[in-house]
């Protein structure tokens, strides 16, 4: 089924509270802005661990977690057991030295047993650092890992097997850990045997001695811009976070999440494991990922589990629209009763936005609010939220309660900075680059560019424009805003491109490398290259003529600084150990630029390929576009 891509606007949301959208607006005479939602941040106390003996003794038999087995049965834990292996593992941890202040690194991805031991670390006041396991596992990942451990020397590091860490226990910082595994293997301690312990007075006093002020966390940023940084997290940080969200979109039931975020990314541990534990939810793990090649573990798993909300990157939202169109029975297993669905890290395209509302009227006859999320791992992660459903995509929202944004004028926008009980206090030992990362009044700089939807409006809320280091000038002098050209030509085209990177910098044209989205793509295919993906279909006459259409309408209406001369379609996917992209799927603009540094040289040296399109872009050529859009080469 596909369903038609204008959703009827009048029909009504299912319910959910609709908190004022009004702001407190301070002008500042060199034209900045503070923004403060008049929502008043209730009181924030205690730690993130003191939901765990609530839950345990409200609901103990009620799932916290579960995840799939080898023989791919649902493996759960109840907050009751939970709980209690939390207090056993955590007394081990003291047993062999462990103490508030020390750090446990966690290289291995989300797991029952991951959640054990690193709440069991939080419990007992230690810090807690999840790494990506792909900088351990992927070919030149290894840096990443050698640069962490020049602030990081871990008293512990847990991985769910050791096999596949070998190469990262070798490296100095990491080496004189004591190592446990989920999975016995020789010369690491067996989690089984730390869940053995008995909890005593120690971890009881450890435990009461825990405070908002105490680090939970260091979170490493993806280093899309630079080497990874450690973020450090306290309670307070993390229980200002929920605080947030629970006040401008509370839940009126337990939560049931299927979640493939890692717990590696703020908004992974943060925002999802942390607000499951909350709210007293069950989530359910996806061995799932947004890709072509693994999102059918996703879809698997929603058949078996319903959700009541629902976190995503734009690309998995495009992937469950095509499989949701392809699957009623999915559809009535997604809809029946999730009340939200909450992107973030993108802009959404406007056609699967339309195409979600269309599927959740048939099964439901009322829509479901799709909501933005927008922040940084060092505000933990929030900065705006959607105070009403999204209707437009690059919509990031408004100031959560409790924070100030600084709007800071640049560009042809604001520069985004941020002050507010959830920000970081600095860098794990990086002294010099925590004091650079704020401004003179406290602010964090997050690096962004944002604009308002409608400036006569300020109440509509803020759009992403782009990271202020992946924006750049042409050789005219003009700004181009990154972020919010890539949402533009992402939007207009459909759900065809899967995504792209823009260049152009000190030139007197735009170009682009894009990558098809072949589900969507295939539909404007006109031979038997349609059939498939990759190579033939980027060289399909239809698909081609489909992509020189849709742009050339969008030069004819576009400024000087926002038109598309040459797209040269790619094959080879981005590459995470690359640097091209990182776990989440957030694009790392400059890292492409500089691999693929070939490819965009041939779009301006008039280089003939069958995978370039060129496009008028001048406004002398633009004047007689408009009787050629079916050409591939103008």
């Amino acid at each position: 089924m596909q369903p038609a891509l204008d959703h009827p606007a009048s029909t009504p949301y299912c319910s959910m509270p609709s908190p004022p959208t009004d702001i407190e607006v301070t002008r500042r005479d060199d034209g900045t802005l503070i923004l403060r939602s008049r929502i008043m941040l209730a009181g924030v106390s205690g730690t993130i661990c003191a939901y765990l003996p609530h839950w345990a003794q409200e609901t103990p038999d009620r799932v916290f977690l579960a995840q799939r087995t080898r023989d791919n049965a649902w493996q759960s834990i109840s907050y009751g057991e939970f709980w209690s292996r939390v207090r056993s593992v955590g007394q081990a941890l003291i047993d062999r030295g462990g103490a508030a202040g020390d750090t446990l690194a966690i290289l291995s991805g989300n797991s029952i047993e991951n959640a054990v031991i690193q709440f069991a670390a939080m419990s007992i006041g230690l810090q807690v650092a999840p790494i990506s396991p792909s900088y351990s596992l992927l070919p030149g990942g290894l840096s990443r890992i050698e640069d962490i451990a020049k602030v990081l020397t871990p008293k512990f590091v847990f991985a769910q097997k050791a096999d596949p860490f070998v190469q990262a226990r070798a490296i100095p910082g990491f080496a004189q850990a004591e190592w446990i595994t989920a999975e016995e293997a020789a010369d690491t301690t067996p989690l089984s045997e730390l869940s053995a312990a008995k909890p005593g007075h120690a971890f009881e006093a450890a435990f009461a001695a825990l405070g908002p002020e105490t680090v939970g966390r260091i979170l490493f940023t993806s280093g899309s811009t630079g080497s990874p940084k450690g973020v450090i997290n306290t309670h307070r940080m993390m229980s200002s976070v929920l605080q947030m969200a629970a006040q401008v979109t509370p839940v009126s039931q337990p939560l049931v999440q299927i979640e493939w975020l890692p717990w590696h990314h703020t908004m992974g541990c943060n925002v999802i494991l942390n607000g499951i534990l909350k709210n007293g939810g069950s989530l359910y793990i996806d061995d799932g990922r947004p890709t072509p090649e693994a999102f059918h573990r996703t879809i698997a798993n929603l058949h078996d589990v319903s959700p009541t909300a629902s976190f995503n990157v734009p690309t998995g939202y495009a992937l469950l629209c095509a499989a949701l169109g392809e699957d009623p029975d999915l559809r009535r297993k997604f809809f029946h009763r999730i009340d939200r669905m909450i992107f973030g890290g993108a802009a959404i395209p406007a056609s699967v936005m339309a195409t979600l509302q269309e599927y959740a009227i048939e099964v439901r006859g009322e829509r479901v609010p799709i909501l933005a999320g927008y922040g940084a791992t060092e505000a933990g992660p929030t900065i705006c939220v959607s105070y009403r459903p999204c209707e437009a995509p690059g919509e990031i929202g408004l100031p959560a309660p409790g924070i100030e944004l600084k709007l800071v004028p640049a560009m042809d926008g604001y520069e985004a900075r941020v002050r507010g009980p959830n920000v970081m206090p600095g860098y794990l030992g990086l002294p010099e680059l925590s004091a650079a990362a704020f401004d003179e009044e406290g602010f964090y700089r997050v690096g962004d560019a944002v604009s308002f939807i409608d400036p006569a409006d300020l109440c509509r809320g803020l759009r992403f424009s782009g990271r202020l280091s992946e924006n750049f000038k042409m050789m005219t002098g003009t700004w181009v805003l990154v972020g919010e050209l890539r949402a533009a030509i992402l939007n207009r085209m459909g759900g065809v491109l899967q995504d792209l990177v823009i260049g152009g910098e000190g030139r007197d044209s735009l170009v682009a490398l894009v990558w098809l989205n072949p589900d969507r793509a295939r539909r404007h295919a006109n031979g038997a290259a349609g059939a498939d993906s990759g190579d033939t279909l980027s060289l399909d006459s239809g698909v081609r003529a489909y992509v020189h259409r849709v742009l050339t309408e969008h030069n004819l209406a576009a400024a000087t600084n926002a038109r598309i001369s040459a797209v040269a379609i790619q094959i080879q996917p981005l590459s995470l150990a690359a640097g091209e992209t990182t776990d989440k799927g957030y694009i790392n603009q400059r890292g492409v630029l500089k691999n693929r540094s070939a490819i965009l040289d041939s779009l301006y040296s008039g280089a003939a390929s069958p995978h370039i399109i060129r496009l008028a872009s001048h406004p002398r050529a633009l004047s007689t576009a408009g009787n050629a859009v079916t050409s591939t080469d103008a």
